[in-house]
């Protein structure tokens, strides 16, 4: 049966529309007002170039609701949400054109092989295709981004999924509605049959989205408090000496050849355990979930730089991990020179350190070289931050290197002559930065973290292409060596403990052992103290952080995912101070995105590191 001719004029086809019921608002109004080119290709870019516009504008507003919902850093910045919405906005607007363009061409397609009969449902069917595709986008990345968040995140991220899901099968449908008002009248379905469903697709989401974002912003500032729970005191003071790059199986050789003395005889006093590496293969990562206790989903920190789009303050993730569409996006602002890159700093990390939480409670902390600790957080002790060294080496007035900010000067005579290279030099320097901080008063809780090791065997061995064999073998001889000058150092931060320090010893296998086809394996390692000489097997990254808790007297949380180590400690100890749970050991509070005209310094000696590329 043949259809109706197409239409002759534009003054048809919007006669034709609006007998329809398509431009009763003033909405279909401005999206169909495309329709009636005298072809299909320029019908098409019409109604893209107006559902682009119309789009945008409303997609980037709910996408900045659900950005704010799930990344609270942007409550300590008004500014930047609006910013990020006008960024939403183009980007969006420019896909949803671009979907509809493409909807519209599937339309004219299928409408000239299926028929007239066949193209009343046609408009609909195509909306519905864009609207399950985006949700099916979105779901995914629901999974990866939001499964850990608030409950109230979730909902707005589930509501803000499902209104941008019928509104982009809207603009699909319509996108279809106006190719096939030029192929014939009785192509065309009434609009109620088109904008049913959306409806109250988009009423349900916009009064899901409304309430678990406003219910996100009244409970931030509960969630950010301190929960009440009281120190039970131990009599214990817990040292976490971190060496990067302490590869099991290379340790053990060492050890068999009696080149690691200090290490040897602290494994055969104490409690030691098979370290399960966590998967990321980059340090900030790793050394932040060691901290926190929780995964980089959490804690935020998800590289060892950021970048922060042009008119923000507040670093925002456009990585791969993020979906193709977001990494598609970083890609593109990259291209437009519209992001600027910065180091990680304690501002991205959203979740407390151990020693944060000790600090909160009136015990005093101490914490030097740590990942991502700058700007220094106010603790009850001192920090020396990741930035510290690199400031002092080139001069110039502090910025918040170190808290309290007058310690600053005492660590100034502290930096080793340049004739050591660099990898040592820095694990010098941290160690005197240390011990000099300590002082006669050791902290509660201190924790130093040693990159040397990592960064000098990705120097020797990360490139090890080289077909020479004796050079190989010159370049393994010197990381021997270094295994061996780490074993002064492990000695040197642990010396002048008392009955009741206990030291724990993280010994992660650093970035060249992640490479390898074979599972990779640190050593964890407890001593002194209540702790009971054996071998624990197995265990995580993720149980030094309530293992440090418990042995100072503070409770774990059912948040954490690792356990506390009492299998290396005696059974007095643990009949005495059994294990505490509470639901949340709190909210990181809020802080101010931070930015230095260090940045770019601090970025070139991250790549010189092999840190970054």
């Amino acid at each position: 049966m043949a259809g109706t001719p197409p239409i002759a004029s534009v003054d048809q086809v919007r006669d034709e529309l609006k007998r329809l019921g398509y431009l009763d608002s003033g909405f279909d109004r401005f999206v169909l007002g495309g329709a009636g080119r005298p072809s299909l290709l320029g019908t098409c870019l019409a109604v893209a170039w107006r559902v682009g516009l119309a789009a945008g504008p409303l997609l980037g507003a709910a996408l900045t609701l659900g950005a704010v919902s799930l990344d609270r850093r942007l409550l300590g910045e008004p500014s930047d949400v609006a910013v990020l919405a006008v960024y939403a906005s183009a980007a969006l607007g420019i896909v949803s054109g671009t979907a509809a363009f493409g909807g519209g061409l599937v339309t004219a397609w299928l409408g000239r092989r299926l028929g007239a009969p066949a193209s009343a449902t046609l408009a609909r069917n195509v909306g519905l295709v864009l609207a399950l595709a985006g949700l099916g986008y979105l779901a995914l990345w629901w999974r990866s981004r939001a499964l850990g968040a608030p409950l109230p995140a979730q909902m707005a991220a589930l509501a803000i999924a499902l209104c941008l899901s019928a509104v982009l099968g809207r603009f699909g449908s319509l996108a279809a509605v106006a190719v096939l008002s030029v192929a014939g009248r009785d192509r065309v379905p009434e609009a109620s049959l088109s904008r049913r469903w959306m409806l109250a697709s988009v009423a349900l989401g916009g009064l899901l989205s409304a309430g678990g974002i406003a219910v996100s912003y009244s409970t931030e500032r509960a969630a950010a408090a301190t929960p009440d729970y009281a120190v039970v005191p131990t009599g214990l003071r817990v040292r976490v000496v971190g060496v990067d790059g302490l590869e099991r199986r290379m340790t053990d050789q060492m050890l068999a050849l009696g080149e690691m003395p200090v290490l040897a005889q602290l494994l055969a006093s104490g409690a030691r355990g098979r370290l399960q590496a966590e998967p990321e293969r980059v340090p900030a990562i790793v050394w932040t979930t060691l901290a926190t206790g929780r995964g980089p989903e959490a804690h935020g920190i998800l590289s060892a730089g950021a970048r922060r789009l042009a008119g923000m303050r507040t670093p925002v993730s456009l990585e791969s991990h993020g979906g193709r569409f977001v990494s598609g996006l970083g890609a593109a602002a990259d291209i437009l020179r519209l992001t600027r890159a910065q180091p990680a700093t304690a501002v991205l990390r959203g979740e407390k350190t151990f020693w944060n939480v000790a600090s909160e409670k009136g015990l005093r902390v101490g914490a030097v070289n740590w990942w991502a600790t700058w700007p220094a957080d106010a603790v009850n002790g001192y920090v020396v931050s990741d930035r510290t060294l690199f400031r002092l080496e080139r001069g110039g007035a502090p910025d918040r290197e170190v808290y309290p900010p007058e310690a600053f000067d005492r660590l100034r005579g502290l930096v080793p002559p340049d004739e050591a290279d660099r990898a040592r030099r820095i694990d010098l320097f941290h160690v005197a930065a240390a011990r000099a901080l300590r002082g006669s008063a050791p902290a509660d809780v201190e924790v130093l973290y040693l990159p040397g090791l990592d960064i000098f065997t990705m120097q020797q061995m990360g490139e090890a292409a080289a077909a020479d064999l004796a050079i190989l073998d010159r370049r393994l001889a010197a990381v021997r060596a270094y295994y061996r000058f780490v074993d002064g150092l492990i000695g040197e931060a642990s010396r002048g403990r008392g009955p009741g320090d206990v030291l724990v010893l993280v010994g992660d296998p650093g970035r060249l052992a992640r490479r390898s086809a074979v599972a990779p394996e640190g050593t964890l390692l407890l001593e002194g103290g209540p702790v009971a000489p054996g071998d624990l097997g197995t265990v995580s990254e993720r149980d030094v952080a309530p293992t440090v808790l418990h042995l100072v007297g503070l409770p774990t949380s059912r948040e954490l995912p690792g356990a506390v180590l009492e299998a290396a400690l005696r059974p007095e100890f643990c009949t005495e101070h059994p294990v505490r749970l509470v639901a949340s050991l709190g909210r990181r509070p809020l802080a101010r995105a931070a930015e230095s005209d260090f940045d770019r310094e601090v970025l070139e000696e991250l790549r010189s590191l092999g840190y970054l590329r």
